[in-house]
Formats: C-alpha cells, structure tokens, sequence
C-alpha cells in the first residue's frame, strides 16, 4: 500500500506540523505501511533524515498574502508544478495520499496533478482542515468571506478529480469549523483531533490531591496569535496574587512569524525563579514531561485567529486531564467550558487573561478533579481514522475501471 503524507509547512522540528507527520507515520507503521513525506524546500536535514521527507515545495499556506485571484493561481500553478515533480522523482503512484494540513491551495493542486493522469487510480485521500479560507481570519471576519469562493472552487475540483465522495475523508478540528465547512463544500467534514504527539493514556481512579503549588504552562510555537504578549502584564500580576505558583513559559520564537518579538521571553526571564524560560524545540519525552507536571494550562489565543480553530495544545491537555484557561470566543476551548474543566476569559487582555486564571486557581482541585474524569473516557480516534482510510483504499482496487471513465467524464459526485 503505497502512502504519502503532503504538507509544504513542514521544515523543523516542534509545532503540529512535525507532530502531526512523526504521528501519522508511528500509527501507519503499525499497520504495515510507510508513509514518506513531502515538505518544504526549506525542511531541515534532521527533518528530512527523521521523517523521510523529500523537501519539495516553495510555499505553504502561511505565507500567503492574499492579493487576489493572481496570487492565488500563482500559488497553485508553482505548488503543482513542485508535487508533480516530486512524484516523478519518488516514481510512485500513492493509494492513499494524507493532508494533515490542507487548505485551498493544495487541494486545488493536488486535484490539478490528479487531472492530468486521468487513467491511474485515484489515491484515497485523509486531510485535515485546520484552518478557515485565511488561515490569520476566523471564516465569518468580513474580510476572509472574499475567499470562501475560491475555497469551494479549489475543494470541488478536487472531488471531481478524485472521482467522487468514497475517495475522501475530510475532519476539522472543532465542530465549528466543520460546520462552517459542511456549508461551504459539496463533501461532508467529521470532527477529529488533527494527528498529535503519542501521549500516556489516563488511568482511571488517579484523581488529583489538594495542589499545593499549582505549576502553570504556556507552551508552543509563539506565533503572534498565540497570545504571549499578554504574559510580561499578567504573570507579574498573578505572582503576587499567588505566592505558591509557578510557571514554565515555552515559545520556539525561530521560525514563527513573532521573531521581532523575542524581548517578551526576555523580559519574562527577569522575573525570578518562579518562571522557569524555554526557548528551544522540547523532544517528544521533554513535552510529555513538561505537561504531566502541569496544573493549568494558559491558551491565551487571540479569538480573531482561533475563534472556530482547534488547538493541539488544547487536544493533548484534553487528554492528559490538565485543565485550561482560554478566551470564551475559542471554539476549541468550548468542550472544556462545557464539561467543568476550562476557565474562559471574558475579556482578551493581559487583565482578561489574570482574572480568568485567578478564578482557575481558586477552584483548581475541581478543575483537575473533573478533567482527569474526562480524559479517562476520552479516545483519540487517529488509529480508527486511519484503520478506515486503509481498508478504503484497498476496497477501491475494485472500482479502478469505472472510476476513471467517471473521472473522464467528470462525473460520480
């Protein structure tokens, strides 16, 4: 069974997209299967030696400036032209093809290439909406519904291209932004966690004692929208409301699109010895660590880029049994608000951002209480996801002929 995982994001360790791929290959590998990759031209030689990656593409979704339908084809012209070229070079053809991370763009290209060979079978194909049409917009800002259209355009092609609904299984992260999704393109979108890191599973029973001294993270890649310009006001603020706390602040500020704003960890580590500083890439082991120690984590995500996103952080806490604090308008916190164990900000500000976290600590062994009861019962469904998309492919052998005189036609939606 021939598999390839797509995503011209990825270039260095740390972050989801890495996750995501190590992941996706760990869970394949059980099953018998080798998932090489495709990735960014710019994909570091440990990345490219540790996930079997073939530096490919020029230009992912987050550089992207949306200047119209020019820069738009450009991208799509540039991206298929890249994928095109990598197949050629790996000689393959893929029976599954996985993209843990598509938007509009890829599809539109991935369906471009699929054109373009009419006559071999159409791959199977897994992906992950993650973001909204702009991946910095939530779907309904006003200035990200100018691409909901060429969203559509891009997604039905690649239905059409694949030959119809069987051959695809698409999964957004939160249900509103499936919702949003399920509006706007003419497949159905499922709710899953997008691949993450492999985590412990909960034991039931282990409910927390009294915390004494609540240990506190904020932890991931400090993209701007990721909230750590709130930390230098709130942290100093919450250190002297709490004198038992402490807090671990990881940001990867290398590679984010924040790197202008590297005085914010700085500053941070003035603090003294109850704010412990990582700026480097953590190994899965160190990640695990750090969020088994951890009492509450902060998200504190700016709702103009989260508003119907996910977040892994969010996923793996679920997991785990750490209860969150979050913005109220975060679609991926509203789980946790709902079920007890996430406190929401009311307002978005480094103020916001203490209140909320002060009511967490005074209601903390609830809190942990509860998100431990949840993540007893919680299942990551990766390994049914992927269990699905494999016996798919393999079902598909059978519909080879009459799909491609489907594709032919352009018909079998």
């Amino acid at each position: 069974m021939k598999t390839l995982i797509v995503d011209p994001a990825i270039h260095s360790r740390g972050g989801h997209h890495y996750a995501a791929i190590e992941r996706l290959q760990a869970e394949l590998a059980r099953l018998g299967i080798e998932a090489p990759c495709l990735g960014s031209i710019a994909a570091t030689p440990d990345v490219v030696r540790s996930l079997d990656c073939t530096a490919t593409f020029t230009s992912p979704v987050y550089g992207r400036d949306y200047d119209g339908p020019r820069e738009f084809q450009g991208r799509v012209d540039r991206t298929s032209r890249e994928l095109t070229r990598a197949l050629r070079e790996l000689g393959t053809w893929p029976d599954i093809l996985i993209l843990p991370c598509c938007d509009q763009v890829l599809a539109a290209s991935v369906a471009r290439v699929l054109r373009r060979h009419p006559l071999k079978p159409p791959p199977r194909v897994l992906m992950w909406l993650l973001y909204g049409p702009h991946h910095q917009l939530a779907p309904d800002n006003p200035s990200a519904i100018a691409f909901h259209d060429e969203a559509r355009r891009a997604f039905t092609s690649l239905l059409k291209a694949l030959g119809g609904r069987r051959h695809l299984a698409a999964y957004s992260e939160t249900e509103a932004m499936a919702a949003f999704y399920r509006g706007l393109l003419p497949f159905d979108v499922g709710v899953a966690p997008g691949a993450g890191i492999a985590l412990p599973a909960a034991v039931e029973g282990s409910q927390p004692g009294t915390i004494d001294h609540p240990h506190l993270t904020i932890a991931g890649f400090a993209n701007r929208a990721k909230g750590y310009r709130l930390l230098p006001e709130a942290i100093p603020r919450l250190l002297q409301r709490h004198a038992t706390s402490c807090f671990t602040v990881h940001g990867i500020v290398a590679g984010s699109d924040a790197e202008d704003e590297s005085w914010i960890l700085d500053d941070l580590q003035t603090l003294g010895p109850r704010v412990d500083i990582r700026k480097g890439v953590l190994s899965d082991e160190a990640y695990v660590d750090l969020l088994s120690r951890t009492d509450l984590l902060l998200l504190p995500y700016d709702p103009e880029s989260y508003r119907a996103r996910g977040s892994a952080m969010s996923n793996e806490a679920r997991r785990m049994g750490i209860p969150i604090v979050a913005p109220a308008d975060c679609a991926f916190a509203w789980p946790a608000f709902e079920e007890g164990h996430g406190v929401a900000m009311s307002r978005y500000s480094p103020d916001g951002l203490a209140e909320a976290t002060v009511d967490a600590l005074g209601r903390l062994d609830a809190l942990k209480a509860q998100a431990s009861a949840v993540a007893v019962t919680s299942k990551d469904p990766l390994q049914d996801i992927l269990e699905a998309t494999v016996e798919a492919a393999r079902a598909r052998l059978q519909y080879g002929t009459a799909d491609a005189v489907r594709r032919l036609l352009g018909t079998g939606l």
